[in-house]
């Protein structure tokens, strides 16, 4: 795989120090992984990998696999075959392509990984019915948000003053849309449907990486730029968001979104919860 130095080393600070919450790590001949993978095994059990595994990508992709196994290219192909093939891990392309520097609270700043999502394991037609129910749900707010703004915040429709609705006012009502899913079906940690969007829209089964991915899948019809947090982890998972100009989470668990860090990881800002924006908007389920 050719890669040129530039994207290497991008590629390598984001995956492995900035905004990851992980300790950096310092690169040497027996570490860097772009030496040490670069003709790691695709092979695991007499399985041959390598037309949907590449160790580099796989390494890369995934932070919580950078701790647990380094560069050990034996461990990252046995991971594969036994459970990230079957998890909707990425192993044939690189995820992460774009970082956005963005500020967040009073002084700080956030680094957004701008990628192309997994989709936690769904077939193609289930991947389809998935995206059409978000792509309602986003075109839903919008026409809700446009009307708002159109009539002045009145609920007469008569137009009385100039409203704008913000953007993360916007993502606060889509986690709790999704949030109404997600009370309709049943946490289910190991469930077939579980860890995908389609398991919250449709089969009425979900986990919180179920639930960022169908939340990641509306904010992607909303044009709002997301992270999935903590990814292929057991840990709560969230969106990492930016929302007018800075960052902000939603959380489709808990139904909220605001700006700064999510209250999982420290963050100690107020979210908006859908009361807030059902109330707002005048909707009345």
């Amino acid at each position: 795989m050719k890669i040129t130095k530039t994207i290497m080393a991008l590629s390598l600070a984001a995956a492995l120090f900035l905004g990851q919450g992980y300790t950096a790590v310092a690169v040497t001949t027996s570490n860097d992984p772009y030496t040490a993978l670069a003709n790691a095994t695709t092979v695991y059990q007499g399985v041959d990998y390598s037309s949907e595994y590449n160790a580099l990508d796989y390494y890369l992709n995934y932070p919580d696999l950078q701790q647990a196994f380094g560069v050990d290219p034996f461990m990252l192909v046995r991971h594969y075959a036994v459970y990230g093939r079957w998890e909707g891990r990425i192993a044939n392309r690189m995820l992460y392509s774009t970082t956005l520097v963005v500020p967040s609270g009073s002084t700080g700043v956030s680094l957004i990984n701008v990628v192309q999502h997994d989709n936690g394991g769904m077939t193609a037609a289930q991947e389809s019915v998935a995206r059409s129910i978000a792509s309602q749900i986003a075109d839903n707010i919008t026409t809700i948000i446009n009307n708002y703004q159109a009539s002045g915040g009145s609920s007469s429709g008569k137009k009385k003053k100039s409203v704008t609705v913000s953007e993360v006012e916007k993502v606060a009502y889509a986690a709790g849309v999704v949030r109404a899913y997600l009370d309709r079906g049943s946490l289910v940690e190991n469930g077939r449907f579980s860890n995908s969007a389609y398991g919250v829209f449709v089969a009425g089964q979900y986990n919180s990486g179920g639930a960022t991915r169908a939340m990641g899948l509306v904010l992607d019809y909303l044009g709002v730029t997301w992270e999935h947090a903590n990814l292929g982890t057991t840990s709560d998972q969230w969106c990492r968001v930016v929302v007018d100009g800075v960052e902000g989470y939603a959380d489709a668990m808990s139904g909220t979104a605001g700006e700064g860090k999510s209250p999982l990881e420290g963050g100690g800002g107020k979210g908006i919860s859908y009361a807030d924006i059902r109330s707002k908007f005048n909707v009345n389920k």
